[in-house]
């Protein structure tokens, strides 16, 4: 069985296609995405089909963080050596759009220029690629994708618009074709290699109408579903889609309506969640008695539940307690780690406290520098999960952790 026609059209295909009219847009396209995305490089974002990676390197060039992943590694070839020509450290996959490895990971998607959507030869595997999609997002993202308008082949004549956009260096494609029935243009694409060998291929393209994918994307939990007309290098919300946009550009957000939030905390709220909650009170609870009998002249704290944020119990044995400070077994709930913070009374203690120990603090200690929330002035981190299936051992290398962390600060303090 032969590859499918766009698996036969990109396995030597790199460098040619850079030459295509249709990928010279890059910079104005990388301003819309910005405004899309607020400006937040903080944002992480995958690009599916990246191709030969134009618009992840450009958004990685200003600043953000952005995974490439295209089905071809001939195309991924080239990426890597544009990106590493410009020094940049990005990470390039292959991966089948279909099915990809990653779930809950990304604040943002994009998928231009087609990227794999349309291009499969079933509205199943199409589908697919956006239910891949939406797993790889996290519960609020965005995702923008430029489509073949269904519109335009209902109203245009499609092989004068391929002779209009027909160039020297670029494919030509002819129209045998296009189905009312399933939105399909079947046509052939004539294209040179990379090695400057000429094919010909049968390919079969889907065009979607917008209220399909308003109903595909709603369905995968997207709450907003935007429809512009897709113009090269010139996104804008300026540009309203018609029937004369052989693309459209979908921006789509997904978000956690109120009702939703608060049906998933009841839901939450419900065992096993609420057995882990009170498991991990258990355990500070009882490092706090343990620790109070293994230093009888120490205060322990009453237990401080924070759900969901950090919970903690604290300790202030007399060496602590004549400089206004106490050490805090704090569990991260976010995290689901241990942590041990040294912490002061107020924040004059607490800069007086970080500036004396300041240069001094041994390994794996952490010197915590004043800001807004933050209320240790020592750190110690635990790398490893805590195994809750044998509480005693657990506690016990807790309270030993508190008892070596108490050993190493407290001499700095004299």
């Amino acid at each position: 069985m032969s590859d499918p026609w766009y698996v036969q059209l990109f396995k030597n295909y790199a460098h040619s296609y850079e030459n295509e009219p249709f990928t010279q847009g890059t910079v104005g396209e990388c301003d819309f995405l910005e405004q899309e995305l607020g400006y937040n490089k903080s944002l992480s974002i995958l690009d599916v089909g990246c191709g030969t990676g134009r618009h992840t390197i450009e958004l990685t060039k200003r600043g953000y963080r952005v995974t490439g992943i295209d089905l071809s590694e001939n195309q991924l070839e080239l990426a890597r050596s544009h990106a590493a020509q410009e020094h940049l450290d990005i990470s390039f996959l292959q991966a089948d759009a279909r099915d990809l490895p990653f779930q809950n990971e990304f604040d943002a998607a994009i998928m231009l220029c087609e990227g794999g959507f349309c291009l499969m030869e079933s509205d199943e595997e199409n589908a697919a690629i956006l239910q891949s999609i939406a797993r790889a997002l996290k519960d609020t993202a965005l995702l923008v994708l430029t489509t073949l308008n269904g519109l335009f082949p209902l109203s245009q004549n499609l092989n004068a618009f391929y002779a209009d956009a027909k160039s020297e260096e670029g494919s030509t494609c002819t129209s045998t074709g296009f189905d009312l029935l399933t939105l399909r243009d079947h046509n052939t694409t004539t294209f040179t290699d990379d090695d400057g060998n000429e094919h010909t291929i049968t390919s079969s393209e889907r065009y979607y109408l917008p209220p399909e994918i308003r109903t595909l994307l709603t369905g995968l939990g997207f709450t907003t579903v935007e429809f512009f007309g897709s113009h090269l290098g010139a996104f804008s919300r300026d540009h309203a889609l018609t029937q004369k946009d052989f693309e459209m550009l979908v921006v789509a957000r997904k978000s956690l309506t109120p009702d939703t939030l608060v049906n998933l905390c009841t839901q939450a709220c419900k065992a096993p969640l609420s057995q882990a909650y009170k498991l991990i009170l258990q355990t500070l609870t009882a490092c706090g008695k343990e620790m109070q009998k293994q230093l009888p002249h120490s205060e322990v704290s009453a237990l401080y539940p924070g759900y969901l944020d950090m919970s903690y119990v604290a300790i202030t044995p007399p060496s602590l307690k004549k400089h206004q400070l106490k050490l805090a077994l704090v569990y991260l709930h976010e995290r689901g780690t241990f942590e041990l913070w040294l912490a002061g009374r107020n924040r004059s203690i607490q800069a007086r406290v970080r500036e004396q120990i300041r240069g001094k603090l041994p390994s794996p200690y952490e010197l915590v520098e004043e800001a807004k929330g933050e209320d240790a002035i020592v750190r110690c981190q635990n790398p490893s999960f805590p195994d809750f299936s044998n509480p005693d051992l657990l506690i016990a290398h807790l309270c030993g952790l508190m008892h070596r962390m108490l050993q190493d600060v407290t001499p700095l303090l004299a």
